[in-house]
């Protein structure tokens, strides 16, 4: 009586539906099967069933040699750095020649990133212990053929059947939702770049502040919608044209995974994550989509943690790489707001977690993830409280000042400077005496320039302002002073050495 094909179904059978192991590839002749555990275990081996009657020992040599390259190849398509395997013979008898040198025995490939054990199940061994259970009584079979057979069949239809379903979830899984908040989001940031460089110009400061940048003291002062909106603008054509093709490639994937309304949480909070970090750490006026798109990143990680298996085979390391190398620019290239790529990654990593997957629930994990976002939250409007955010929010007062100065516009210059809380320091009384100088008050900035220079007596910039003072006041000898106390600050200053040539005896 023939048996080894019932065996050979009933332990796949047993390791699909009683162990949780997955197909990963099933030969034309379903006389080799290959397993995956679907539990997160990276030590638990790859199953390879191969059901056959072995006569010769150097067939089953061979046969060691052409598994090994096959599992090289599932290593690779698994993104593994290396690969354990358990390779099953299911046989009536074992080879009639020597062959006890390649059974039970670690056989490692070349570079020793394959590791094969190889295991003869013939009519000798009643049971096989593998991670994940134990199936016993290999031999014992239905007592008659026909019984046997429908008992055969029903291993193989549900199966197969398990295995069409598997392969249904997954492609539902990958594409729940069709894409168009991603496309909707790219014509709005377009359109608004539109309308801010027909309006003042998308690298002008002013304009961007009319439309909602990150200005850090105006948020303190209660302009909490900048927040969001930055989220939407852009500085100058090559931002705008990164951001859109980044999110271009990686928007519709994860509305395609999550679908169009998760999708839109996810972009969203993670793009306001982005600008809170950025408020609490940079004072810089700052603005565009790449908080919101490492947010789109985030959310890829954390299919990451709940699919790994299904990650590296579909999307692998390439993503994790893409996401690495732009937090190095951050951190290297000058000008790039890492705090708001970080905190769109970690935004978008727990609103994922919140929102989960379409029509999956994991209570623990969302209600956990939103403990965490309500405490990040509470801690980040704790902390904007402290000095080192109100320094912050001061630093961004004095770019705006600046700003505005350099457009001359001394006015909304003199008005910003009202704002700042921490007055008692040498740049707001330079600025402020250098507003009033350009307003040609004369006597006001001169007081403020004696207060810089009393807080700062190295500060030759205010030597020389003293100096234009004093020109104005057609006192000459006491221009030539304060001159010359700037140029020994600053001797090579060409515009100090200008006035003195033409103030000099």
């Amino acid at each position: 009586m023939v048996i080894e094909p019932y065996k050979y179904w009933r332990i796949v059978y047993f390791l699909i539906v009683e162990c949780r192991y997955k197909v990963i590839y099933l030969a034309e002749n379903q006389q080799e099967i290959w397993l995956e555990s679907k539990k997160n275990r990276g030590n638990t081996p790859i199953i390879r069933l191969f059901q056959m009657d072995l006569d010769w020992s150097n067939w089953l040599s061979r046969d060691m040699e052409r598994t090994a390259l096959n599992a090289e190849r599932i290593r690779r398509t698994l993104r593994k750095r290396s690969l354990k395997v358990e390779s099953v013979y299911i046989t009536a008898f074992p080879p009639v020649d020597a062959y006890d040198h390649l059974v039970n025995h670690l056989f490692n490939s070349p570079d020793k990133k394959v590791q094969i054990n190889t295991i003869l199940l013939d009519r000798s061994v009643d049971e096989w212990e593998i991670a994940g259970g134990k199936i016993t009584n290999l031999n014992d079979i239905p007592g008659t053929s026909e019984e046997r057979d429908d008992q055969m069949e029903r291993y193989k239809e549900n199966i197969l059947e398990l295995i069409k379903q598997n392969e249904k979830e997954e492609r539902q899984l990958l594409n729940f939702g069709k894409p168009f908040i991603s496309y909707l989001f790219i014509v709005v940031q377009v359109i608004i770049f539109l309308l801010m460089e027909g309006g003042g110009g998308s690298n002008n400061s002013e304009t961007l502040v009319q439309w909602g940048a990150k200005v850090n003291y105006l948020i303190a002062m209660g302009e909490w919608w900048r927040l969001i909106t930055p989220i939407f603008l852009h500085i100058g054509f090559l931002h705008l044209a990164m951001n859109s093709f980044a999110l271009y490639y990686v928007g519709p994937l994860i509305e395609r995974i999550f679908g169009n309304g998760r999708f839109f949480i996810i972009y969203l909070f993670a793009g306001f994550s982005g600008v809170f970090a950025s408020y609490l750490i940079s004072p810089s006026l700052s603005a565009g989509a790449s908080g919101a798109i490492f947010g789109c990143f985030g959310a890829l990680l954390y299919f990451a943690w709940q699919f790994p298996k299904l990650f590296f085979r579909v999307m692998g390391w390439n993503v994790i790489i893409i996401i690495i190398i732009n937090l190095i620019f951050g951190f290297t290239i000058q000008g790039i707001d890492n705090a708001g790529h970080i905190g769109g990654l970690v935004g978008g990593f727990l609103a994922t977690a919140i929102v989960h997957f379409p029509k999956k629930k994991s209570w623990k994990i969302q209600l956990g993830a939103l403990l965490i976002t309500l405490l990040l939250i509470g801690i980040g409007i704790s902390y904007s409280s402290s000095s080192g955010v109100s320094q912050k929010r001061d630093q961004s007062a004095f770019i705006m000042v600046n700003n505005y100065i350099n457009d001359e516009k001394y006015d909304d210059a003199e008005e910003v400077l009202e704002i700042i809380e921490t007055k008692n320091n040498e740049n707001y009384y330079f600025l402020l005496s250098y507003i009033q100088l350009k307003k040609k008050e004369f006597a006001a900035a001169e007081k403020n320039l004696q207060k810089t220079i009393h807080l700062n007596p190295q500060f030759h910039e205010a030597y020389y302002n003293l100096a234009v003072v004093s020109l104005y006041d057609k006192n000459l000898e006491e221009a030539r002073e304060y001159l010359q106390k700037a140029l020994e600050l600053d001797e090579n200053n060409p515009k100090y050495l200008l006035l003195w040539d033409k103030i000099k005896e």
